[in-house]
């Protein structure tokens, strides 16, 4: 098998880039090796990973994890982006019943991803806004770089509503929405329920609020700031409250697990 063969359609070229970030993660480690419940959350949470995120050859979807960053990579194209808004928000939400917070930023540009390396001035870029501590993410967000957020408003209405804005204009992925639109559709035959996992965010966004200081309290109030304005309404879930941690649901909360299944066809 030579080169070309090996690389395949994974040449370096213009691709669209997530590079995240699981929040909190060196201390659930450091927690793992004399806590048992902290150790089985840990595995909880890296069995997510592997169970949310694929390859998908059809839109050369690729993803690459290293114990607490993922990099999710798919061809520069309108399914390319679709998908990977879509299992950026099915992981956040998976990894938010596991009460694991994600940070990320989305970009586009030269990358070279197949099994072996991974690199580009995309995941550079992707990096580095991640760590701006001036420019990049405040809060428990991906967020999206400029010329990603163009190609996304260039492809139409259905690509904008997976996207929100903070307070300073700039858009994230939107993976609260699920929750945002629970309520305003029936309730008809197969429908998700959500109540319980709606219940468990709440009450692990409000244990954040009364035991944590710092930047992770900085981060747990953004979140809270996010869920009462885009969420709770009258009528729906709850809103965030200070100093009130409801109870937890009994039992784990739901996940969406992806999967690719081969159809046969040659």
């Amino acid at each position: 098998m030579n080169v070309a063969q090996v690389n395949g359609a994974n040449e370096y070229g213009k691709r669209y880039v997530a590079f995240l970030d699981l929040l909190g993660f060196k201390a659930l480690v450091a927690d793992a090796e004399v806590n048992e419940e902290a150790r089985e959350r840990l595995t909880d949470s890296l069995s997510l990973l592997r169970e949310t995120l694929c390859n998908n050859p059809a839109i050369d979807m690729r993803f690459t994890y290293c114990s607490d960053c993922i990099i999710v990579t798919t061809e520069c194209s309108q399914r390319g982006l679709w998908e990977l808004l879509t299992s950026v928000c099915t992981l956040t939400r998976n990894l938010l019943q596991n009460d694991v917070l994600v940070r990320g930023v989305m970009t586009l540009g030269g990358v070279l991803h197949n099994p072996r390396f991974i690199y580009g001035t995309a995941v550079n870029r992707a990096i580095c806004l991640e760590r701006d501590h001036e420019n990049g993410p405040k809060g428990p967000l991906v967020l999206l770089s400029p010329e990603v957020y163009e190609e996304a408003r260039g492809y139409g209405q259905p690509f904008l509503a997976w996207l929100e804005a903070d307070r300073s204009g700039r858009h994230f992925v939107h993976y609260l929405r699920g929750y945002a639109e629970y309520h305003d559709t029936p309730a008809l035959p197969g429908k998700e329920v959500l109540d319980d996992d709606a219940a468990r965010v709440i009450h692990f966004i409000s244990r954040r609020l009364v035991g944590h200081t710092g930047s992770a309290l900085e981060k747990a109030q953004w979140f809270q700031e996010y869920w009462n304005r885009a969420v709770a309404k009258p009528g729906g879930f709850a809103v965030i409250e200070n100093g009130i941690v409801p109870e937890l649901p009994e039992g784990p909360g739901s996940v969406v697990i992806r999967r690719l299944v081969d159809s046969g066809d040659a």
